[in-house]
């Protein structure tokens, strides 16, 4: 009896102690998990505390460099409007040049234009005038017969008409008469009319034109004044606005204002 009891104690002393060293394992295994977890939580602390800033030196980077496209974007839009519309005011003084150099006569004030484009145009008065308005609005239907011309109005459309059928102009799409004005980069009338904001000739209009852009052309074609020179403007209240009726004492150029800008054409 008391050996077996030897026996049984030999073989379960190494199990026993194999037990007792788990059992002693446990509690490091807990604390090395609890030490973690720890650090885990220390680290959520940490980034519940915001960014860090390298962190916000980055977007701060990002957002300048993303701003700074924006502004030099609108900038270079702006200018190449400029550009083409101080183009489109010299091309059509050399369009009108070329019109009265060939026929002898201003384009809509031509009195032999339905000689020339028989069944196709309409004769102006002959008088060296041009009448009507530069935002005059085009007759619906057909030019031939809804066109009134004569001395106080209906030449400033007919002009775009003589212009066209001597392919010194584009035409406009099918869906718009021949008599109608084109429009300029800001969804202006451009558009002539005579003896405007002291000028004793033709003159040619741009309306809706910025500001900054308005500055802008008179640099580019004239002195920058916009009082004085072969470019003037006047400042306008609503949209393409009559001359008679905008602001011609305008001394300085206001960015957020809108203008009608003028150049003389002879």
């Amino acid at each position: 009896m008391h050996a077996r009891y030897n026996l049984a104690r030999n073989v379960l002393a190494p199990r026993l102690t194999l037990f007792s060293g788990f059992s002693a394992a446990v509690p490091k295994t807990i604390r090395l998990l609890n030490g973690g977890s720890q650090q885990v939580k220390e680290a959520g602390r940490k980034r519940e505390g915001g960014f860090s800033l390298p962190e916000i030196a980055i977007v701060l980077s990002l957002l300048s460099i993303f701003v700074g496209a924006i502004v030099l974007g609108n900038g270079m839009v702006t200018q190449a409007r400029i550009r083409s519309l101080a183009n489109d005011f010299t091309g059509l003084a050399l369009a009108v040049a070329t019109y009265v150099d060939r026929y002898g006569a201003l384009p809509g004030d031509d009195p032999r234009a339905e000689i020339r484009w028989a069944g196709r145009a309409k004769n102006g008065t002959g008088d060296s005038r041009i009448s009507g308005s530069y935002e005059a609005a085009p007759p619906a239907g057909d030019p031939l017969t809804a066109l009134t011309v004569d001395g106080t109005s209906g030449e400033s459309l007919n002009f775009w008409w003589h212009l066209r059928l001597a392919d010194l102009v584009a035409s406009p799409p099918s869906t718009v008469t021949q008599v109608a004005q084109p429009l300029d980069q800001y969804r202006g009338v451009f558009g002539v009319e005579w003896g405007v904001l002291g000028f004793p000739a033709l003159t040619v209009c741009a309306a809706n034109i910025p500001g900054d852009a308005a500055i802008g052309i008179d640099n580019r074609l004239d002195d920058g004044n916009p009082r004085q020179g072969s470019v003037r403007v006047a400042k306008q209240t609503f949209e393409n606005q009559p001359l008679a009726t905008a602001d011609a004492t305008v001394t300085a150029f206001v960015a957020a204002d809108r203008y009608i800008v003028c150049l003389r054409l002879d």
